[in-house]
C-alpha cells in the first residue's frame, strides 16, 4: 500500500487503518476460496500478505503512550496471526472466516470512532472545541 497516495485521497490516519483492515479481510476471503479450491500456492500468498499487513499494524502501535488500547490491539494482532498460522497448517477455511469476522468487527469500531471524530472536529460555533479529541481516546 502506498501511504502517500492514500493520504492524497483524503483518508485520515484512522481511515488508513480501516483500509488495511479491509485489505486483510479481502486477503482472508481469497485464502478461504483457495482452501476450498485446494490451491496451496494462492492460499499461502494471501495469508502471507495478510500477515504482513497485520505485522505492519502491530509494529505501528505506540506501546509507551497507547495505554490499554495499544496493549489490547497488540494481543488481538498476535492472536489473529497465530490463528492464521493454525488455519494454514490445518487448511481450515472456518478459522480464516472467524478471523475475518473479528477484523470486520474491529473495522466497524474504527469506522465509528472516525465518524465520531468527524462530528467533533466540526462542532457548532457555540460549543467549545477543547475536548474534540478526548471522546475517542478515553
Amino acid at each position: 500500500m502506498n501511504y502517500a497516495s492514500e493520504s492524497a485521497t483524503g483518508l485520515s490516519p484512522i481511515g488508513l487503518v480501516i483500509r488495511l483492515y479491509e485489505n486483510i479481510v479481502s486477503d482472508l476471503g481469497r485464502a478461504v476460496l483457495a482452501v476450498r479450491d485446494g490451491d496451496i500456492e494462492k492460499r499461502t500468498a494471501q495469508l502471507q500478505h495478510a500477515l504482513l499487513l497485520i505485522a505492519h499494524l502491530q509494529s505501528a502501535l505506540d506501546m509507551e503512550n497507547g495505554g490499554d488500547p495499544a496493549c489490547l490491539l497488540d494481543k488481538f494482532y498476535s492472536i489473529a496471526r497465530a490463528r492464521m498460522v493454525e488455519a494454514q497448517i490445518r487448511q481450515s477455511g472456518k478459522i480464516l472466516e472467524e478471523v475475518s469476522r473479528d477484523f470486520l468487527s474491529l473495522r466497524d469500531a474504527w469506522a465509528q470512532i472516525e465518524s465520531q471524530q468527524a462530528v467533533t472536529a466540526d462542532p457548532p460555533a457555540t460549543e467549545s472545541t477543547s475536548d474534540s479529541h478526548a471522546s475517542w481516546v478515553a
